[in-house]
C-alpha cells in the first residue's frame, strides 16, 4: 500500500471515531430542537459514507495484497509453459528426425544385403554383413526410441495445455481483482467529490 493510500487510511479511521463520539454527544442531550435532528441526521450521513469509505479501503488494500500473490504465481505459470514449450518444441523436433532416418536406415539395409549377395570376396561379404547387421539394430533402437518420443510428446502436450489453462484462469481472476479495486477507487473519488459538488 501506498504511504498516500496509508495516510488517507489514517486520517478516515479518526474522522470516523470523532464522527462517532460527536454523535454519542449529541444523542446524549434530550432537549433536542428541530434544526439539532437535521445536524444530528447529517452527521450520520456523513459517519456512514466514512464507513463505506473505510470499508472499500480495507477491501483495496486487500485485493492489492491478492493481486500481488496472483502476479507472482503468473510469473511462475508462464516460466512453466515456456519451459514446457521449449522442451516440446525440442522433442517434436527430435521426433521428426527420427521418423526421417528409419526410411533412410531401411533403404540402407536393403542396398547392403543386395550387396551381400552379389559380393563373391569373403572378406568384403562378411563386412557387408556386419553392416547390414548393425544397420537392422540401429533401425530397431530408432523405432523403439520413436515409441518413446511420442509418449513424451503426448504427456507434454497434454502437461502444456493444462499450464495454460491455469495461467488463463489465474490471468482471469488478476483482471476480476484489478477491476474491483479500480471499481472500489472511482468509488471513493465518487464519494469524495459528492460533498464538495452540493451548495
Amino acid at each position: 500500500m501506498s504511504k498516500g493510500t496509508v495516510s488517507s487510511f489514517v486520517r478516515l479511521i479518526a474522522a470516523v471515531i470523532f464522527m462517532l463520539c460527536l454523535t454519542q454527544m449529541i444523542a446524549g442531550q434530550t432537549n433536542q430542537q428541530p434544526g439539532e435532528k437535521e445536524t444530528l441526521q447529517a452527521l450520520l450521513t456523513e459517519v456512514r459514507m466514512l464507513r463505506q469509505a473505510l470499508q472499500s479501503l480495507q477491501r483495496m488494500s486487500i485485493d492489492t495484497y491478492r493481486s500481488q500473490i496472483l502476479v507472482d504465481r503468473i510469473r511462475v505459470n508462464r516460466e512453466d509453459v515456456r519451459r514446457l514449450t521449449t522442451s516440446l518444441n525440442e522433442t517434436r523436433d527430435l521426433l521428426a528426425k527420427t521418423q526421417t532416418t528409419i526410411p533412410q536406415f531401411i533403404d540402407r539395409q536393403k542396398l547392403l544385403e543386395s550387396q551381400v549377395q552379389l559380393e563373391i570376396d569373403q572378406d568384403k561379404r562378411a563386412q557387408l554383413e556386419f553392416e547390414a547387421k548393425r544397420t537392422k539394430e540401429a533401425i530397431e533402437m530408432y523405432k523403439s526410441q520413436l515409441v518413446s518420443l511420442r509418449e513424451r510428446e503426448e504427456q507434454m502436450s497434454a502437461q502444456l495445455i493444462s499450464e495454460k489453462t491455469k495461467l488463463d484462469e489465474l490471468e482471469n481472476r488478476l483482471d476480476l481483482i484489478e477491476r474491483g479495486i479500480e471499481n472500489d477507487r472511482q468509488r471513493l473519488e465518487n464519494d469524495k467529490t459528492a460533498p464538495e459538488r452540493k451548495p
